[in-house]
């Protein structure tokens, strides 16, 4: 979901600099909120909009549970994903972009024949910031009924129970090391011919 919508949102910010010079230090400043307080605030709005609007609790829109837990981590996930858009775009050579004007390409044609593939290892650098961030974030998601391995790591702390504890946080730990490795090699993969082999 947030590359879904941090990419769009990334090339509109490369391409309008009065956009970029609103969306970058407000994805910035929900990045500075604390994960817990960012959950306290989902809750009473996901409450109040369950509760008022037609259709919303038919549809699970609820104060705990599995949305406010989705909904705080795609918010914390739009600033790497939409600051590293921006600089892949910016990233081409104006060598490369020169060319690409000489032989009559379309704004778009540069974007997708030249500034996408040069600028793609950087946007999945942050997609790989995302990735391993929010595989954490999410543990903290169940303290709020979100689910997930932090549900696991919870009840054993209310229990004080060490298999419980484990049960959730090694696979957590797991998942963000192959998580990190994936995105390690996709990143290596998308570099250019030329750099990889220097």
């Amino acid at each position: 979901m947030a590359a879904a919508i941090g990419f769009p949102l990334g090339v509109l910010s490369h391409r309008n600099e009065n956009l970029r010079s609103a969306v970058l230090p407000i994805l910035s400043f929900l990045q500075t909120i604390p994960s817990l307080a960012m959950f306290g605030i989902m809750i009473p709005i996901l409450a109040w909009v369950g509760t008022t609007v037609p259709g919303a609790r038919e549809l699970g829109v609820a104060g705990i549970g599995f949305l406010p837990a989705f909904l705080a981590l795609v918010i914390y996930s739009l600033l790497p994903v939409v600051a590293n858009t921006v600089a892949g775009l910016e990233a081409a050579p104006p060598a490369a972009m020169d060319a690409a004007r000489g032989m009559g390409m379309t704004r778009n044609q540069r974007l997708l024949q030249v500034q996408l593939p040069l600028g793609l290892p950087v946007m999945l650098a942050g997609i790989r910031i995302v990735l391993v961030q929010n595989i954490g974030l999410a543990v903290i998601a169940g303290l709020i009924g979100g689910g997930g391995f932090g549900t696991f790591v919870f009840q054993g702390l209310n229990q004080t129970a060490t298999d419980l504890i484990l049960l959730g946080a090694l696979p957590t730990v797991a998942l963000a090391l192959i998580s990190a490795i994936t995105m390690d090699i996709l990143v290596e993969l998308a570099q250019p011919n030329t750099m990889r082999h220097q």
